[in-house]
């Protein structure tokens, strides 16, 4: 019997939940989710949260690409507006001293997995720029309002990535 999949494409959502907006990442997989927009022939919807360092699993030979949705705070870019890039296009303004699972930063994380031998499938990130980053649940209404095109502009782009 041949396997289901012959390659695998993964849109990863990251995030927390406790500090507001910075979880949207998570509610764009949630709200995938409760759609049933995932398309299994296509790609998988996974939650990853806050420890970056749980990425290195799906650094394999079978992941064709993936595509991470996370906040950030993009120059140029007014709250709720998003960019789509590659980790060659940006450079990461965060300073660690060193990498944990209680403080991460993406382009570090897929660095560390470059430099220890991981095989580095295509990666996109798609970052959205929160309103708010803060101490507490909840999630603004104005990402709230367009959390359904986020997640089709998501789909569409890993759908077409790899």
């Amino acid at each position: 019997m041949a396997p289901f999949f012959t390659f695998m494409k993964y849109l990863i959502g990251i995030g927390n939940y406790s500090m507001y907006d910075d979880s949207v990442g998570l509610r764009l997989i949630e709200h995938i989710h409760t759609h049933h927009l995932e398309n299994y022939s296509k790609f998988r919807a996974i939650e990853i949260g806050g420890n970056l360092l749980n990425l290195l699993t799906y650094f394999n030979e079978e992941t064709d690409a993936i595509l991470f949705v996370d906040a950030g705070r993009i120059e140029g870019l007014s709250p709720g507006e998003y960019l789509l890039f590659t980790p060659n296009e940006v450079d990461t303004t965060k300073e660690l001293k060193n990498i944990s699972t209680h403080e991460g930063d993406l382009m570090k994380v897929i660095e560390l997995a470059r430099t220890t031998g991981y095989k580095i499938p295509e990666i996109r990130v798609m970052g959205i720029a929160p309103l708010e980053v803060k101490n507490g649940i909840g999630f603004s209404p104005l990402l709230t309002a367009h959390l359904h095109h986020y997640a089709r502009t998501a789909i569409d782009a890993i759908v077409q990535f790899g």
